[in-house]
This record gives structure tokens, C-alpha cells and sequence, in this order.
């Protein structure tokens, strides 16, 4: 599919505080009915969306952060009133089963027609997850056995599923844009293994991207869920499935995620909020247009995903930092792989040297420095990870992640990146 309508660039014009934009998630038959709001109130889009849907038992999962620094959750709660039936504050790192589960059984006990995510892609992502159990288990079943029986083990993937019954409103904190995915993963915590699950229709059927509620993120999670979305741009432009088309598209994205945090951190050295705003909204638009060749293409993420899924789960390494790790020594162990693979490396570092007027010689290069520039860990030893046994099952479970099993990694090949990725 062409991705010339589904891109909205920075070329459309600055971004501002203003510019308010409501459009349909995907431009494909799936996602009919399913928006999205840019420069979004959440307050009020919340409200609206609540009471054209006539729905009257909402359930709200949220940021315990989100709730004890700022007044954002206790606005919702005032505005929602008598509608909000039921609330959990705080989900694990990963999505864990247990928050999935707890959340699963919330939906059935309050009898909800509404789950509202306040937070980052660990709540949009158990929240999703959470609506797909409901569907799929009986409420005396909601357990991590059956859990584990809806998924194939030799993928890492329960697909297929019924689709979900009660409508979800995500309001993400991050720019990991797990919310425009309708493939959820979550976390076993017995085996720490992360899993993923997925439906037709089990994306969320309105996302709202508030720049005010993601100011309130704490600066690491913003910034890093930005390498994460960089991480989308770079390992679609160098998937040898990449169309030049859909190359041309990221290319515009990435440019885009790579000045967005540099906004971010000078408005809020400078104290300029309306700069800080603008960075947030830019990257808004940035990290959901780097999901496009994945969910209109087809196009996988490769080996810095499916390694950085059980760097997190195993580890407990936040969901963007194990991009900040991983994305610089997969990509030196794949530069000389094949012709192509040199080549698309090459074109990515010429843009990323453009943008920010870097003289990097290799992409590998570029993502350490630019992670540096954020002033995030750029090694497992930065990481706390240090374990070999940890690094070993690391590669191990990546064998069967959804992305590894695809690509056909093997042991030999992660564990040479992984070691790369040591200090």
C-alpha cells in the first residue's frame, strides 16, 4: 500500500499547540471508525467520546506517577463523575500478566463499556491486551496458564483472537506508538518471557496525543520511548522488504524524530514551553509515522526489537532504553551482511547527518552518539546487566520472540551482538 496518505509530515507545516487534527487511525477498512486526535484536550475529547459512544461504566488504568505529581488524573476523575466505575493506579514495567489479568477481571466485575489508558505503552499495551483476555477467557479462567494456552509457543504470538467488546481510549505518555498497533505484547512473570497478542480489531478505537499530559512524563521515559520510535524508523529503512517508497516516507519521520527531542531538551533547558510543546507534538506526529511501513506494509522490526523485548522483560531494562542498547551494535553486526544492507545503512546516516549536521562515517556511530546526546545508557553495563546467565537466556527467549522467530535468528548471531552490546 502507498503511504502517500497516511504520512502527515512536517512538511504540512509547523506543528503548534493550535494545530488540533483529527484523523483515522489507519487509512484501511480495519481501522474504519477508529480516531485519532493530534493536539488533543484530553479532558474534553475524553468526554465527548464517552458520551457519543453512550457509554456508562468507564474503567480507568493510569499512571501512579501521573496521579501523585500532577492534578491530570484528578481532572479525569472529576470530569468522568458517576461514569467512572472503577480505577487501578500503576502498571508494571513490560505489562506484566498479573496487571493484564487484574485489569481483565476489573472489566467483568464492573461490568465496563469503557477502559480509558492515562500513561505509557506498558498501559496501553496491558490495557489492550486486558480487553482481548476478557473477550477470549471466562471469568472464573482469567489465569497465566490459560493465558499461555491462547499462544503459540514456537512464535511467541496468540493471534487470531475474538475481538474485544468494550471500547479503549488510550492517552499515551510516550513515543513508543504501541497504540497504533493492534499486536499488544505483555510479560509472563513466572518465566519472563514477553509474549504477544493480537486480533483484527483490537487497536484502541480513539487515541488522544496531548502534549500537556505528555509534558508531565518524566524526561528519561520521554526521551528514550523517542530512540524507541527512531528504532521503528531505522529498522524498517534497513529491512530488506523496505520498498523505495516506503524508504522515502521514513525518511521523513526520522527526520522529524530526530529534531523532536533536540526541541524537547532546549525548550526545557531554555524554559521555553511553547519550544518544549512544539518538540512533543513533532514527535507525536514522528513516532506514529514510523509505524506505517510495519501496519501498512508488512515490513518487521528486526533483530534490536526482538532482542530488546526480553532485554526488558528478563532485566527489567525500561522499553525505550533497550533500543538506546541494542540498535547500535545490531546494526554493525549487520552492515557488511549483504550489498543492500551496506547501502540502506549508508542512505539512513546520510539523512541523519543532514538533519543534524553530523560528520558521523557509520549509522552505528550516529544512533551512540545521538543516544549519548540524551543522555541515556548506551550498554548493558550502563544497564545493570552484567549477568552472563541473564545475557545467555536473553538469547535464548529471543529464539522464539515473535520478530526473532520470523527473522530466523539463531544463538550464535544474538549472542554476537549481544556481547557487542556489553560496554
Amino acid at each position: 500500500m502507498n503511504l502517500s496518505d497516511a504520512n502527515m509530515s512536517r512538511h504540512d507545516g509547523h506543528f503548534s499547540r493550535r494545530d488540533k487534527r483529527t484523523i483515522q487511525q489507519l487509512p484501511i477498512s480495519a481501522r474504519e471508525g477508529h480516531d485519532a486526535i493530534f493536539n488533543a484536550n484530553y479532558l474534553g475529547d475524553i468526554s465527548d467520546a464517552v458520551q457519543n459512544w453512550s457509554c456508562r461504566r468507564a474503567v480507568l488504568i493510569h499512571s501512579k506517577a501521573l496521579d501523585e505529581t500532577t492534578d491530570v488524573i484528578k481532572k479525569l476523575e472529576k470530569k468522568l463523575g458517576s461514569a467512572l466505575v472503577g480505577k487501578k493506579s500503576g502498571v508494571g514495567a513490560h505489562s506484566p500478566y498479573d496487571d493484564v489479568l487484574a485489569i481483565a477481571s476489573m472489566l467483568n466485575e464492573k461490568d465496563s463499556d469503557c477502559l480509558i489508558s492515562v500513561g505509557s505503552s506498558s498501559y496501553s499495551d496491558a490495557c489492550k491486551i486486558a480487553r482481548l483476555i476478557q473477550a477470549n477467557l471466562s471469568p472464573d479462567n482469567m489465569t497465566v496458564g490459560a493465558m499461555e494456552q491462547l499462544i503459540d509457543q514456537t512464535k511467541g504470538h496468540a493471534e487470531n483472537l475474538k475481538d474485544p467488546g468494550v471500547r479503549l481510549i488510550v492517552v499515551p505518555t510516550s513515543l513508543s506508538a504501541s497504540e497504533w498497533n493492534n499486536n499488544s505484547s505483555a510479560t509472563n512473570t513466572q518465566t519472563h518471557k514477553k509474549q504477544h497478542f493480537s486480533s483484527k480489531n483490537a487497536a484502541p478505537d480513539l487515541i488522544l496525543l496531548d502534549p500537556e499530559v505528555a509534558s508531565t512524563s518524566p524526561k528519561k521515559l520521554w526521551l528514550s520511548s523517542g530512540m524507541r520510535a527512531v528504532d521503528h524508523c531505522v529498522e524498517t529503512m534497513v529491512n530488506e522488504k523496505c520498498t523505495e517508497d516506503v524508504f522515502h516516507h521514513m525518511e521523513d519521520a526520522l527526520a522529524t524524530l530526530l529534531q523532536g527531542p533536540k526541541n524537547y531538551k532546549e525548550g526545557e533547558n531554555d524554559g521555553d514551553r511553547t519550544e518544549l510543546l512544539d518538540g512533543i507534538s513533532q514527535c507525536q506526529f514522528g513516532s506514529r509515522n514510523a509505524m506505517m511501513g510495519l501496519l501498512l506494509n508488512d515490513i518487521p522490526m528486526g533483530p534490536s526489537h526482538a532482542i530488546g523485548h526480553q532485554l526488558g522483560s528478563i532485566c527489567g531494562v525500561m522499553h525505550g532504553v533497550t533500543s538506546c542498547i541494542m540498535l547500535s551494535p545490531v546494526l554493525r553486526h549487520t552492515y557488511k551482511k549483504s550489498v543492500k544492507q551496506k547501502e540502506a545503512q549508508d542512505k539512513v546516516l546520510l539523512l541523519w547527518n543532514n538533519t543534524l549536521r553530523w560528520q558521523e562515517k557509520t549509522l552505528a556511530d550516529a544512533v551512540v552518539r545521538f543516544v549519548r546526546m540524551l543522555d541515556l545508557p548506551n550498554t548493558l553495563k550502563e544497564a545493570g546487566v552484567k549477568d552472563d546467565e541473564d545475557i545467555e537466556k536473553i538469547a535464548e527467549q529471543t529464539l522464539t520472540d515473535i520478530l526473532g522467530a520470523e527473522q530466523g535468528l539463531n544463538k550464535e548471531g544474538v549472542m554476537a551482538i549481544l556481547n557487542m552490546a556489553r560496554e
